[in-house]
């Protein structure tokens, strides 16, 4: 039977060669549905760029090499052979990671391929962030979100501080269930919204999303479910005077942050006026920010290596 699924798939050369690299692989062999396969090795949990792409990319050369079997065994008169099969699919493989991680010495055999694409670490770089004070006469508002994955409540956090990097006021507001870019919009919004009720117009504003920042700084359009959001806080920047948005780093947003994360113990919004009502996480942030102590920020870079 010549169907695609027994090509590809459900027939023993398929089964056989699925089997050998799933089981390699530390992945479950079995008889599966092609979708199933594929689901299997794109959804496994990986340690490294190299081993993602490996994982990634490995069950396509094995239906690219099973149809070149098909073909060469059909038209082209070739006895079907498995090892010729199962080397052609570490070939392609090898091949693959050798062009993309030319500085790791990729091994010879499946086996050790794989584990030395396990063992690979990324290159980590530590660098100091802070958050500093706005300019004379700009009052600077930073501002979060909060999504809880498990749940769908989400949140929004930000405080409002001076030149001296005193909190003018700060909040967190409970938002229902919705999207972390909900959740991010609506914190600006809210921050935007108290700012210019409290009588400031020169306002400079910091997010830690990136995509926020562009939404609302007009460089990309944005999602659909966020569009009337990012319309109002495009209406309310219209009515300060001098106004800046940009972003900043996480680990220097850790205020709005703690903020925002804050919100998921609430029912009704919280305002805060007086740094002692903040809560406790919050206020060791405040002083952080306070003192100018920067903080450190670690981040993988896409440079892998093999460890000694």
């Amino acid at each position: 039977m010549d169907s695609i699924d027994h090509t590809f798939n459900s027939g023993p050369f398929a089964t056989a060669v699925w089997n050998f690299f799933a089981a390699t692989a530390g992945l479950q062999p079995g008889q599966l549905t092609l979708k199933a396969r594929l689901r299997q090795w794109w959804t496994t949990k990986t340690r490294n760029a190299g081993h993602q792409l490996l994982l990634q990319a490995t069950p396509v050369f094995i239906c690219w090499n099973l149809w070149q079997n098909r073909c060469a065994s059909k038209y082209g008169g070739k006895v079907t052979n498995i090892s010729r099969v199962k080397y052609a699919i570490y070939k392609d493989t090898y091949k693959m990671l050798e062009n993309t991680f030319p500085q790791i010495n990729w091994p010879a055999r499946w086996t050790t391929l794989l584990q030395t694409s396990e063992r690979c670490k990324h290159t980590i770089k530590v660098y100091m962030v802070a958050w500093k004070r706005p300019p004379e006469h700009w009052i600077k508002l930073n501002t979060d979100g909060s999504a809880v994955i498990n749940t769908g409540k989400i949140g929004a956090g930000g405080i409002l501080r001076n030149r001296e990097g005193k909190m003018v006021m700060a909040y967190s507001v409970f938002l229902g269930e919705g999207s972390n870019n909900q959740a991010e919009t609506k914190a600006a919004q809210l921050g935007l919204s108290w700012a210019l009720e409290l009588g400031y117009k020169n306002i400079q504003m910091e997010l830690d999303s990136q995509l926020v920042v562009q939404w609302i700084t007009k460089k990309t359009a944005p999602q659909w479910t966020v569009a009337n959001q990012v319309e109002e806080i495009q209406q309310l920047i219209s009515q300060t005077q001098y106004f800046s948005c940009s972003h900043i780093f996480r680990e220097a947003n850790s205020v709005a942050d703690s903020l925002a994360k804050h919100s998921n113990n609430t029912t009704t919004p919280q305002v805060y006026f007086n740094t002692n009502q903040l809560p406790k996480e919050t206020q060791a942030y405040y002083q952080m920010d306070l003192q100018n102590m920067p903080t450190f920020r670690r981040k993988k870079t896409k440079k892998i290596f093999e460890p000694p």
